[in-house]
């Protein structure tokens, strides 16, 4: 939830300052705090169920976990907005370790296996935006006092999933960073480019570490052809790079992203994409054959790409 008194970032609002979240942009924070405007929500039903089973799975988290889970409620019964300079949070509940004390819990509702294998990697990465939530939230902590844990709940078609996290100090000080840059270019009236740019690779580097044996092949996933897309634009801005460096920045941001911790992506039309740690953060290599048509991948064998 957003601050009602927009004084601080919330831990749902944290990724747009990196211009990485898949909700909003840093802009359109801006125009929230500058100007008053206000992103429609509309409701839908697993919103509302989300809602609803959040008690039961934290109650279920807390007989897994053997740790007291305290749900965030205020007397009036709902979730208290929690303050930390200029970040803040609404978080789910507390949890209680006795070795590493209170950490951030945060739950998450999954209704669709699909989403759980595109978005989760099948349980082995949460989104980043989620990652870059409960960061936020453990930074946040008491109020006063950060947090040294933080544990994801996932309710996946009845099953629960635990994701446990420590501090990454580095994107706690990038946080920091960021929301003052942000609140300065508010009080400046500062407005940010519509469109954002790509300035995160060192915390997806760091939340989202290379591993070079991992391939993810999304040759006959749902997504592969505009992916697919998306290499041969990004291997065509990298020859034209004079004129196209902002345009293949973007295009590696989206496969940095896309790619997440694995080490290469296997796409359509034999198209795939290298990613390699460096000692200066991730190379990408894309390999485009020859024989690849020029127009866009998604319309080619009886896709609907919609229009």
């Amino acid at each position: 939830m957003p601050d009602p008194l927009r004084q601080t970032v919330s831990a749902t609002e944290a990724s747009a300052l990196f211009d990485v979240s898949p909700y909003v942009t840093r802009w359109m924070l801006f125009r929230r705090f500058a100007h008053g405007e206000e992103g429609a929500v509309t409701p839908h039903a697993r919103m509302d169920w989300g809602t609803k089973l959040e008690p039961l799975v934290l109650a279920q988290a807390a007989e897994d976990l053997r740790f007291e889970v305290r749900p965030n409620r205020g007397e009036d019964g709902k979730q208290v907005y929690i303050r930390n300079g200029l970040l803040g949070c609404t978080r789910d509940a507390d949890v209680i370790c006795p070795d590493r004390g209170p950490g951030a819990c945060e739950t998450k509702c999954v209704f669709d296996y699909r989403i759980w294998m595109q978005d989760w990697n099948g349980g082995n990465n949460p989104p980043r935006h989620h990652e870059i939530q409960l960061q936020q939230q453990m930074k946040v902590g008491d109020g006063k006092t950060s947090y040294k844990w933080g544990v994801e709940v996932v309710w996946v078609a009845g099953e629960l999933y635990y994701f446990e996290r420590k501090p990454i100090q580095k994107f706690w000080d990038a946080l920091d960073a960021e929301a003052t840059r942000f609140f300065a270019d508010v009080k400046a009236n500062n407005e940010p480019e519509p469109f954002g740019s790509p300035r995160e690779f060192p915390l997806l580097d760091e939340a989202f570490p290379i591993d070079a044996e991992k391939v993810l092949d999304l040759r006959e996933g749902p997504d592969g052809r505009t992916l697919a897309e998306k290499v041969r634009l990004y291997d065509y801005h990298r020859k034209q790079r004079l004129g196209h460096t902002k345009g293949e920045d973007l295009l590696k941001l989206e496969l940095r992203i896309a790619g997440k911790d694995h080490g290469k992506i296997l796409l359509p039309h034999g198209i795939n994409v290298t990613l390699k740690a460096t000692k200066t953060g991730v190379g990408i290599k894309a390999y485009v054959p020859e024989d690849v048509p020029t127009g866009g991948l998604q319309d080619f064998e009886g896709v609907d790409v919609g229009g």
